[in-house]
């Protein structure tokens, strides 16, 4: 059994090789809790794809011509609709955002349309001061993915590891729960080889509406036929407020808790019982 990462965002200052230490490291801590010291360990891979996303502290040459998308890009009217809709998500029943203050923000980023920091400021009120910005940044890498040419390339990173020979298992975290649902279930992609029996998404935005919209998904979600899927979601992880079990009915949804600081960090989630306890049977298997 080799098991498949494929990571969320944020990851544009790291590589596959310390993305990989890190992920085993945390998986070996699960396996080895929850099922003791000899529990075994599969090998493990990361399908790197956070190269392609530029962010501020992270200039490319001129030489370099990997088209790259960056977070002090303009809006368009398209990717603003999606991030107002989406911000939406987070805004307090009977809050009005246009009678929001939006200059305490602190943001002094003249690209933000204004309906968008009102939005932000909003989305403030219901889950926390400056935690609005946080969450900007994560839409807006998931906008990207889903309607911008960098999707095709990072399709193509993936699919590598995800169409390895052999017994496999995914675990997809964040951004990657949608890479690998998208993957899995489109025509030019799919699974791959036979081998891939198991999905485990964690802290998957996959519920959001604007998401499964812009998939093309209009009812529940559905895994190709024999593929098992568990979905971890954390309490206190915004990104994941819900499980996904309402709108994927074979997905089986566990609560777990990863503390206060991180709650939305790949490595809590994989350090948990219920991944561990069903990596150790697939391994067995």
């Amino acid at each position: 059994m080799h098991i498949v990462g494929i990571h969320g965002i944020w990851q544009g200052n790291t590589n596959a090789v310390k993305l990989r230490a890190d992920w085993a490291g945390a998986l070996a801590k699960g396996l080895r809790t929850h099922h003791g010291p000899a529990a075994p360990v599969p090998s493990l891979t990361v399908a790197y794809y956070g190269n392609l996303f530029r962010t501020p502290s992270r200039r490319l040459s001129a030489q370099d011509s990997t088209p790259l998308v960056d977070d002090t890009d303009p809006f368009t009217d398209e990717e603003e609709a999606f991030v107002l809709d989406t911000l939406a998500l987070y805004t307090p029943p009977g809050l009005d955002p246009q009678q929001l203050e939006t200059e305490t923000l602190g943001l002094g980023i003249p690209y933000i349309p204004r309906p968008v920091t009102r939005a932000l400021a909003a989305a403030d009120h219901a889950i926390g001061r400056d935690t609005g910005r946080k969450l900007l940044s994560f839409i807006r890498q998931v906008y990207r993915y889903l309607h911008h040419d960098i999707g095709e390339r990072i399709r193509a990173e993936v699919q590598t590891e995800l169409h390895r020979e052999g017994p496999r298992l995914v675990i997809a975290h964040s951004l990657g729960s949608v890479i690998a649902f998208d993957m899995l279930t489109r025509s030019d992609t799919g699974p791959g080889p036979d081998g891939l029996s198991t999905l485990i998404t964690c802290g998957s935005p996959l519920a959001w509406p604007t998401i499964r919209h812009s998939l093309g998904q209009t009812g529940p979600l559905h895994l190709p036929a024999g593929m098992d899927w568990l979905n971890l979601h954390a309490a206190g992880d915004v990104i994941a407020q819900h499980g996904l079990a309402a709108i994927a009915p074979a997905a089986r949804d566990e609560l777990v808790h990863n503390g206060l600081a991180a709650p939305h960090a790949a490595q809590r989630y994989l350090e948990k019982e219920p991944l561990a306890s069903l990596v150790a049977k697939a391994s067995a298997s």
